[in-house]
């Protein structure tokens, strides 16, 4: 059974919770409702999610590793069909006003709800809310502006805004996918710097700057807490450490472990426990 956790961070431009529950029922939860215009983010998947907005019951399945924007209205999360793992992040009005303003999005200042989009920029963003929460390397008021800007920035891209200039936003969001699509179903191999480059078609001399401006994370770090995400999933579905390790590319245990415990600040065999049965 997964041991529930709620953190709660303000900065002084955005603030954040972090959630680990089990399987909700069909009730009011305090801390799950997503205010508006928040950012949020699941890393665990849902069949079934069952949420209230606007007086409107409605259910939808949940991706892993997907997140969106909330919207004009909040959302009440009433029931799950198993245990969640979510970040939410409510930047200040001011800072979602400046990056709508830098994007000349005005028509997009009011929006629905977006679910399910594979952003990696927002997956850099609830990585880092995460590790914080979890006693992690601090999450400072600078690196956070940037994260939430870049993820704001690309949600509204997403939406229908302008796209920044490739010197802002680096990699687009077309080439982004390949990328990740790429990563995800090639975890168990040696992933060379030159094979991503070649796999968003750019130059291999300013593939890795490009990444990290677009997503927030060196190509080096979002490969490999791609790879702790899946191996996380394999060890809450009974798989054993040796076993994640080799799905994940790595032959030794010792750095798979000092790997894995950096990313979710325990230990292979203790986040087992928590979350099995």
């Amino acid at each position: 059974m997964t041991k529930s956790l709620i953190f709660r961070k303000t900065w002084s431009l955005a603030s954040a919770t972090y959630g680990r529950t089990d399987r909700i029922g069909r009730r009011s939860v305090e801390g799950l409702t997503s205010v508006p215009f928040a950012l949020d983010f699941a890393f665990r998947p849902h069949e079934r999610t069952v949420v209230e907005r606007n007086g409107q019951i409605e259910e939808r399945p949940i991706e892993a590793l997907t997140g969106g924007a909330v919207g004009t209205e909040p959302v009440q999360f009433l029931e799950t069909d198993g245990s969640s793992e979510f970040v939410e992040v409510r930047p200040a009005p001011d800072l979602r006003a400046e990056v709508i303003e830098d994007l000349c999005a005005d028509a997009l200042a009011e929006h629905g709800r977006v679910w399910n989009r594979a952003d990696p920029a927002l997956f850099a963003l609830a990585l880092r809310v995460r590790a914080d929460a979890l006693g992690g390397h601090p999450l400072d008021n600078l690196e956070l502006e940037y994260l939430t800007r870049n993820a704001l920035a690309r949600s509204l891209e997403a939406l229908g805004a302008q796209p920044r200039p490739k010197a802002l936003r680096g990699i687009d969001a077309r080439r982004l996918d390949r990328v990740t699509e790429f990563v995800d179903a090639h975890l168990d191999r040696d992933l060379r710097l030159a094979a991503l480059a070649d796999v968003a078609a750019v130059s291999r001399h300013h593939f890795a700057r490009m990444f990290t401006l677009a997503v927030g994370l060196t190509p080096h770090a979002f490969v490999t807490a791609r790879r702790m995400e899946r191996a996380a999933e394999a060890l809450r579905a009974g798989t054993s450490i040796e076993q994640a390790a080799t799905l994940v590319g790595y032959a030794s245990s010792h750095t798979f472990r000092a790997t894995f415990t950096a990313q979710f600040a325990r230990s292979p065999s203790r986040y087992a426990q928590m979350v099995r049965p």
